[in-house]
């Protein structure tokens, strides 16, 4: 379970049936993840006349989870991957962003920032690094999981 503090639009979970969602919006019990707007038309004869008016409904089709439903999901060497990192020495990752290099080292499927004075904070989980990207560097890490 993840606490709804932790998350902002865009972050990647995934559900208890391992289903990888992206979160739209953050309602208090549930999170929206999918909605799409689907239009119906249909033709509408006043008094037996030849020439119909249209009467258009649109419903708005939600999916939701529930908060307790939802998991993080787990750095690894592929997931940092298809976020673009690049690996050179063994626990070494870099990722650029822009004319930006952040070096990082991965051991025990955490994430830390590496600089002179290493990173207290650790980063297991990819929404967590989507969290730390956005925040340090305004930088929306869109991943496909």
């Amino acid at each position: 379970m993840i606490h709804t503090k932790e998350l902002r639009a865009g972050n990647k979970v995934k559900t208890q049936h391992g289903q990888v969602i992206t979160v739209q919006q953050i309602l208090s019990n549930t999170l929206i993840y999918d909605s799409k707007i689907e239009v119906m038309r249909e033709v509408i004869r006043v008094n037996g006349s030849q020439v119909g008016d249209y009467v258009d409904q649109l419903n708005e089709i939600v999916k939701e989870a529930d908060c307790q439903d939802v998991e993080p999901i787990a750095l690894t060497d592929d997931i940092l991957r298809k976020c673009g990192f690049r690996n050179f020495l063994r626990e070494q990752w870099i990722l650029k962003i822009g004319k930006t290099h952040f070096d990082w080292e991965f051991e025990d499927n955490t994430l830390r920032l590496r600089n002179p004075s290493p990173c207290l904070s650790p980063i297991t989980s990819l929404h967590q690094l989507q969290n730390f990207l956005f925040a340090i560097a305004n930088y929306e890490l869109d991943v496909v999981v």
